[in-house]
């Protein structure tokens, strides 16, 4: 039941961001996915602001869940935990970032308190969701059913890695950068979701 749980909240979680991020980008007007921020889909004045930023706060709070319940659900280490926790660190500067919007277009010209936390929170969650795949990927080397999870770490942290360097309005495909990150995360999320799904040898 718990397995199922978690499973289904990983599920949600991208199904939630990754819709609201299709439909938001075709309901707002001009909009590129490879040159603008996920963000701007949910910023203050914007007609998606309002759904994309309740879609930002409903998945990060299912992501933190699932990867809460992957520390008993999951085998136990120093660096499986660490992971764990980092990765809820991601979902929680996803969920702040839906409560503090950033202001329209995001811009970086005179802005507003909630769009300092709101870039403060995206930041630090994008870095704790690459360093937690890194350290669940090499926790993974001894799981029975988690062995591909360290290769797949691999493929996904360090691309994501690359990544976050690209995400500044001076790199004109910042939009594109922030797709990697995103997929990165959401690829591995769904990983070790079908992990938790297969029980234990024995159990």
């Amino acid at each position: 039941m718990i397995r199922n749980l978690a499973f289904g909240c990983a599920v949600l979680s991208v199904l939630i961001l990754a819709g609201l991020t299709v439909a938001g980008g075709l309901a707002y007007p001009d909009y590129d996915h490879l040159t603008q921020f996920i963000s701007e889909l949910g910023a203050s004045g914007t007609v998606t602001g309002p759904a994309v930023s309740l879609a930002f706060i409903i998945s990060g709070a299912l992501l933190i869940l699932f990867w809460l319940l992957c520390i008993g659900l999951l085998p136990r280490s120093l660096l499986a935990t660490a992971g764990f926790a980092l990765s809820a660190v991601n979902g929680l500067g996803l969920m702040f970032g839906g409560v503090f919007p950033c202001a329209f277009e995001c811009s970086l010209a005179d802005p507003t308190p909630s769009a300092v936390l709101h870039d403060l929170f995206g930041g630090i969650g994008y870095l704790a969701g690459i360093a937690g795949i890194c350290l669940i990927a090499l926790a993974a080397r001894r799981w029975p059913h988690g062995r591909i999870l360290y290769p797949l770490g691999l493929a996904c942290g360090i691309p994501a890695a690359a990544a976050i360097w690209l995400l500044h309005p001076g790199f004109e495909w910042y939009g594109a950068a922030q797709r990697v990150i995103e997929i990165a995360l959401a690829v591995f999320a769904l990983a070790v979701a079908v992990t938790v799904r297969r029980p234990e040898p024995g159990a």
